[in-house]
């Protein structure tokens, strides 16, 4: 007979063993990139795995992953629309792409770079620091000067602007669907 200290170990092993493939799965439908996805699916796994053992199971498992992996690949999204064009520029994006590529990511460039210039000063900056150059809420909150919930409204409200005023295909929003 298990003890339960055994028994809820294995139960997260097979808690965990059930979601990697869907958390996988969601991340790769969300990000088109696999290595991406990956990383939300561990991400979100290792969420869960810390705070099973910290406080034991959360109500609900599913509910608990999918909420982080939405989360992080909202930002990846949103990361890969705001540095992909900055990445071709700076050759990071790999071998030379044929003129047609090279047009479509210019185009993409210019109506990223329109949609930014379009948010209000303060807006941009908050999103530039936490999307592109990746600082965390805190260090945002000390540069600008302003509280960090303030800085996570900010943020917040620039994502919403910047996507709403990009074109469909930069960052595949769906528009008049239930």
């Amino acid at each position: 007979m298990r003890s339960g200290f055994f028994t809820g170990v294995l139960d997260l092993d097979d808690t965990v063993s059930a979601l990697a493939p869907r958390l996988l799965a969601y991340g790769l439908a969300r990000t088109a990139c696999r290595g991406i996805a990956e990383d939300i699916a561990q991400d979100a796994l290792t969420a869960l795995v810390r705070c099973w053992r910290r406080s034991g199971p959360p109500a609900s498992p599913d509910a608990y992953v999918f909420a982080i992996a939405k989360r992080r690949a909202g930002r990846a999204v949103i990361r890969r629309a705001l540095s992909a064009p900055l990445d071709a520029l700076r050759g990071v994006a790999g071998d030379e792409p044929d003129a047609e590529r090279r047009y479509q990511r210019r185009t993409e460039f210019d109506a990223v770079r329109v949609a930014l210039r379009r948010l209000p000063r303060g807006d941009r900056e908050a999103l530039l620091l936490r999307a592109v150059a990746g600082l965390e809420y805190t260090q945002i909150a000390a540069l600008l000067h302003a509280s960090e919930a303030a800085v996570k409204m900010r943020i917040s409200r620039a994502r919403r602007r910047l996507a709403a005023s990009l074109p469909e295909p930069l960052y595949g929003r769906r528009t008049g669907t239930a």
